[in-house]
């Protein structure tokens, strides 16, 4: 083999040898890329769960505060109940009582 033959060789294996750390450096950007769009990924999978806890509780706290409402209502229908029942009571009363004074008075 002459001494162009080895330069050429050399020189082929030296291109290829730029070529490979090129691409080498290229793939070490993109990892960099990735791993840094990952970290973004990750934080913003954070912010959503502590949104989600946010929800859960503000939810959780409505339940509670519905709760307690309904059953103020539901008291309070209780003794509209039991006013009503003692109003028919006496109502029923005062319409017996006019019917005797009716009777008594001939009206």
């Amino acid at each position: 083999m002459s001494r162009d033959e080895y330069i050429q060789r050399f020189d082929k294996l030296e291109g290829m040898m730029a070529q490979l750390i090129n691409t080498v450096g290229n793939m070490m950007e993109e990892q960099t890329s990735i791993k840094n769009d990952i970290s973004s990924i990750k934080k913003e999978q954070t912010s959503m769960r502590e949104g989600q806890t946010s929800m859960k509780n503000y939810i959780s706290s409505i339940k509670e505060e519905n709760g307690i409402r309904h059953k103020e209502v539901m008291d309070q229908l209780a003794l509209v109940k039991a006013d009503q029942d003692v109003l028919w009571d006496k109502s029923i009363q005062n319409e017996r009582e006019i019917g005797i004074v009716k009777k008594l008075y001939n009206l």
